[in-house]
């Protein structure tokens, strides 16, 4: 296997390339990483906007442009649930094909939370009882990891641009539309609520994304090589701030970034009900997610 690896994560918001160096059969070191927003769940999974699909293979471009710069010919294109589930998915697909020359992985909801809890415990190794939460735009993954192991895991399609889509109408947010979000996020969640009943959970492992604004908005530079600790009351105070601020607000929020600023609110409310079901002590945030999964399957 050539020491190089590239990784592409087509996630229904984000667009991510990570480049990596192989050190060992267990080990890896980032090169370079990029994120592009692309949006393709903006407007919902059940259709891609023909300005998404652009969006998306202009991004693809650039990273093709980056690879090879870089002299990378080992690379692994994943998408995740846009791309399972829009009814023009093939239209996408056939574009990367024809204009990139790259074949997709398109993978399910189960294969996508197993190589998140990969990803993850690559980083670090999980002992006590914990949940990993990945936050997509189309899909939210749910593992629940016992001393190591992961002995439950779900996908549901409430990603943010879905749950935007559908609850989020008015700035800033209406006591009613978090109403009706908060009892929908209930019936949706049962699974997890029952999994998880008779378990004390350690912590809720935020997979990067949305929970990484919590660092940056508490005055933090985001850690990319080790898992950091939120407090709850802190969480708290973020995401209040957040969900209490119209839209022109949130636009000038220090540490908000602006391609997180629409749909941010839906993701604070969403990690709350989580945590008001699962009850854990803390917050992890790991800086590693699905693509770091597929590097540790690939080394």
């Amino acid at each position: 296997m050539e020491d190089k690896i590239g990784v592409i994560d087509l996630g229904s918001n984000t667009f991510h390339l990570l480049v990596a160096k192989k050190r060992s059969s267990t080990s890896f070191e980032t090169i370079y990483k990029e994120r592009k927003f692309v949006g393709l769940a903006e407007k919902g999974i059940e259709y891609l906007s023909q300005q998404s699909i652009q969006k998306g293979i202009k991004a693809l471009e650039g990273f093709k442009k980056t690879l090879s710069e870089s002299n990378v010919s080992n690379i692994k294109i994943i998408g995740t649930a846009a791309l399972r589930t829009a009814k023009n998915n093939e239209e996408f697909l056939q574009l990367v094909s024809d204009k990139l020359n790259y074949e997709v992985e398109v993978i399910d909801g189960e294969r996508e939370a197993d190589l998140i809890f990969k990803g993850v415990t690559l980083l670090h190794p999980l002992q006590k009882n914990h949940v990993i939460m990945d936050i997509g735009g189309g899909s939210v993954e749910f593992i629940l990891v016992q001393n190591g192991k992961n002995t439950w895991s779900k996908s549901y399609n409430i990603g943010i641009g879905v749950l935007h889509n559908n609850f989020h109408h008015s700035e800033p947010i209406s006591k009613k539309e978090i109403e009706i979000l908060n009892k929908f996020l209930t019936t949706e969640l049962k699974e997890l609520s029952s999994i998880q009943s008779d378990i004390e959970i350690h912590s809720l492992i935020g997979a990067s994304g949305s929970f990484e604004v919590v660092e940056t908005m508490n005055g933090k530079e985001v850690n990319y090589h080790s898992i950091s600790e939120v407090s709850i009351p802190i969480f708290h105070s973020v995401s209040s701030k957040i969900i209490n601020a119209s839209l022109v607000e949130r636009e000038n929020m220090d540490g908000l970034p602006p391609s997180r600023t629409k749909m941010i609110v839906v993701a604070m409310l969403l990690i709350e009900k989580v945590i008001e079901i699962i009850a854990p002590k803390n917050i992890w945030i790991s800086p590693y997610a699905l693509k770091e999964g597929v590097l540790s399957e690939l080394i």
